[in-house]
């Protein structure tokens, strides 16, 4: 089974994809965007649909999402919401079908919520990190990053927590280097300033050992890290493979005053043969949140694009991206011009 966008020509003569009113800017959004909206009939994910995740499985798109149920009464005086992670599945990388729950929060370590997914594949495994929180408010002690493994979306393997110290937002790599697995996570998400590093490792095993952390985290590489003017920083997408880099967006945090003001969606490149080593970093967001479905109306976050998801197609690469906290939406860019607007500078 063939994707039709293996066969798609440029975006302007994609019936289905054109810019924005116009925009010039590199990144450009689906005219049919949002891909998902909340839906009211599953009470599962009848509030928000968001930060997907894809990848490319048997002639198809697949994509896990975080999806937040219904309001469930707490108490008198308040309620929750139940996050968990779906499926959906693509012919086009753009019409979704067959949504279904793929991971819930039914472990003690996850029973508040697991968020957020990426999927990597390495030698016919898939793994799928996510973020899992043991509490209501969730507090750095109980938000750590959990991992998954599947062969076929079918029968999934809880593996774990595979960092015993507050993190979030992470994937492993595509590839070994030098026979070990590499893990990309963020650290202290809830104790910025925030950091980006990447953890070597021989098996499943080592991230399960807390002996094995007390070392990794001395020689741990780290990629990105918050300053006082931008404390956060954090994973975005799973790496896209080039030529001679890795392809990474990721979320551009404005923090103001104590508060999250806004996501952006920015990019970087890695080295290929040594993956910490930043290449190239965009110093101006690629996309912000303007348009209806990313504006979140309130105060005091006004917008959210989050990058989570990249696939590519050809001389095509689809990003797709949670919408205000709410909503699933893709924008579509020309890969070699992403690539020499980064190695300018980016600005």
């Amino acid at each position: 089974m063939k994707l039709r966008l293996l066969r798609a020509g440029p975006l302007k003569n994609n019936p289905v994809a054109v810019a924005v009113y116009g925009c010039r800017s590199l990144l450009r959004r689906f005219i049919g965007n949002p891909l998902l909206y909340p839906n009211p009939r599953n009470w599962l994910e009848a509030s928000a649909v968001f930060n997907p995740s894809v990848t490319v499985f048997d002639g198809r798109v697949v994509m896990l999402y975080r999806a937040l149920s219904k309001d469930i009464p707490r108490s008198p005086y308040e309620s929750i919401r139940i996050s968990t992670i779906f499926y959906a599945e693509s012919h086009d990388g753009y019409s979704f079908e067959g949504r279904r729950m793929l991971l819930g929060p039914e472990l003690p370590w996850e029973s508040h919520s697991v968020e957020d997914p990426r999927i990597t594949e390495v030698n016919g495994v898939y793994y799928i990190t996510y973020t899992a929180v043991a509490s209501i408010p969730p507090r750095p002690d109980t938000v750590h990053l959990a991992l998954a493994v599947t062969e076929d979306f079918r029968r999934v393997s809880k593996v774990g927590l595979i960092c015993p110290y507050n993190s979030k937002a992470g994937f492993v790599f595509p590839r070994k280097y030098d026979g070990r697995y590499v893990l990309a996570l963020t650290l202290n998400p809830d104790l910025p300033p925030s950091k980006v590093v990447l953890v070597y490792f021989d098996k499943l095993s080592d991230l399960l050992d807390r002996e094995f952390w007390g070392v990794a985290l001395g020689e741990a590489r780290v990629v990105l890290q918050g300053t006082p003017a931008r404390p956060f920083v954090e994973v975005g997408t799973p790496p896209l493979g080039l030529d001679s880099y890795w392809l990474l967006f990721l979320p551009d945090i404005a923090y103001e005053e104590g508060h999250f003001r806004e996501f952006r969606a920015t990019a970087m490149l890695l080295d290929k043969d040594d993956p910490a080593r930043v290449v190239a970093k965009s110093e101006k967001p690629l996309l912000s949140p303007t348009l209806e479905y990313e504006l979140t109306f309130s105060e005091p976050l006004r917008g959210v694009v989050f990058p989570s998801g990249v696939a590519r197609f050809g001389d095509k690469v689809l990003l797709y991206y949670g919408a205000a906290d709410r909503y699933v939406a893709v924008a579509e860019v020309d890969v070699e011009s992403l690539v020499r607007h980064l190695l300018r500078g980016g600005s």
